[in-house]
């Protein structure tokens, strides 16, 4: 067993599990608030660099691509040189790219930006997650993760506010080099967070590949847990991206509601953040996951169902309790999915290659079925990806009592 792992066995986990998880989610913060401020700023982008619709969408790709690549680069830094030091670089390189983002003048070098912003982004995940799961015991490791992870919801509802008082005065450009505070975050990240423990003397740290992730006995793991990011990550943006519109132009909501909707549904995905973490506590992992996998599966359809529009808008905190949960859920189960000595890599691995695969094919294909058959039939697919997400769920292990034992 690792120094690390004893650290965690201490009555309620080490004695650094409140700093850690307090920079964790302060980290983690930025996650969200870099995704939710490109959509919000995107129509002013638009006009402002005189681009088309087609090269906003290259933006947002260009971030996943990014993020995927971070997701790697970083988890095998964090295994290889310290998942704190991981964690700090990444949270830096991000910051700096964003804040350069102030000076750019064509849709080339936004783009150039983008993707190395999404390096930076990506590469948190991993290492911040294994640094919970270090400080916290298994009985408390899924509720320590979803406070952590929660920051998701925050930084969608903190987006949509920075862009209604910033956007119309002192300009999109302003709310990147705002984002770019995330350098800030970094030094305060190296201050108060402990360094990874050291290796004992006279043995020496092996050195970790990619190849690690795919030996026996953890190739399964690694597939299904890329397969259930995916399924989750391509739902959640196929309905993010498309419900919107499809409840203005198809059940007749009216505007005025629909610009609160981003507030609504991201609030119920807050609070799911918590009840699904007190679930995984109590119940397993696993369970918590085919619960929410297969709440989403029976929610979403509803939109295509229900022609009451002001209903619609208020399911929006009951369908975000399982969007949030199932994000929050990733971090303890995929921390425990991994041996410990590949926890920020693996973790890492899967959340990102998940989410750029789910998030860049997703709204694609949402949109290019709504064109042949209606939105509502490219929503409902989105149905079917969580279903596809409830199926990969069961065939996967359950970690709680296992890591409790350890």
């Amino acid at each position: 067993m690792s120094q690390s792992s004893t650290i965690a066995r201490e009555v309620g986990g080490s004695q650094y599990r409140w700093p850690v998880l307090i920079m964790t989610w302060l980290a983690y913060l930025y996650d969200s608030l870099d995704l939710q401020i490109l959509a919000i700023c995107m129509p002013v982008i638009i006009k402002d660099l005189k681009i088309s619709l087609v090269d906003a969408g290259l933006l947002a790709s260009a971030t996943m691509i990014g993020t995927l690549v971070g997701g790697i680069l970083f988890g095998w830094i964090a295994e290889n040189y310290g998942r704190k030091k991981a964690a700090v670089w990444g949270l830096a390189e991000f910051g700096i790219f964003t804040g350069l983002v102030y000076w750019v003048d064509s849709w080339s070098q936004l783009m150039v930006l983008r993707f190395l912003q999404g390096i930076g982004l990506g590469g948190i995940w991993g290492p911040i997650v294994a640094l919970v799961a270090e400080h916290w015991k298994p009985e408390y490791r899924a509720r320590a993760m979803g406070f952590m992870l929660s920051t998701f919801a925050l930084g969608g509802i903190f987006a949509a506010v920075m862009g209604r008082l910033m956007l119309g005065t002192v300009g999109w450009r302003w709310i990147f080099l705002l984002t770019g505070s995330a350098v800030i975050a970094a030094i305060l990240f190296q201050l108060l967070v402990p360094s990874d423990p050291k290796p004992e003397k006279g043995v020496k740290k092996e050195s970790v590949g990619l190849g690690e992730l795919f030996k026996p006995g953890v190739t399964k793991i690694t597939i299904l847990a890329t397969i259930a990011a995916a399924c989750q990550m391509g739902g959640f943006w196929g309905v993010a991206s498309w419900v919107p519109t499809y409840l203005v132009q198809v059940r007749g909501l009216s505007l005025n509601y629909m610009s609160y909707f981003s507030i609504v549904i991201f609030t119920g995905a807050f609070i799911g953040y918590y009840f699904y973490a007190y679930l995984a506590d109590k119940l397993g992992r696993r369970k918590a996951l085919l619960i929410a996998f297969l709440a989403d599966t029976l929610i979403v359809p509803l939109y295509v169902f229900v022609p009451d529009a002001v209903f619609l808008f208020w399911l929006g905190p009951v369908m975000g309790l399982s969007f949030g949960g199932i994000f929050g859920l990733f971090g303890s189960y995929f921390a425990e999915l991994f041996p410990e000595k590949i926890r920020a890599l693996g973790g890492g691995f899967a959340f990102n290659v998940g989410r750029g695969v789910g998030a860049v094919i997703m709204p694609y294909t949402v949109g290019a079925l709504a064109k042949a058959y209606g939105l509502g039939f490219g929503i409902s697919m989105c149905a079917g990806i969580f279903f596809i997400g409830v199926l990969t769920a069961y065939f996967m292990p359950e970690t709680l009592k296992a890591k409790a034992q350890q």
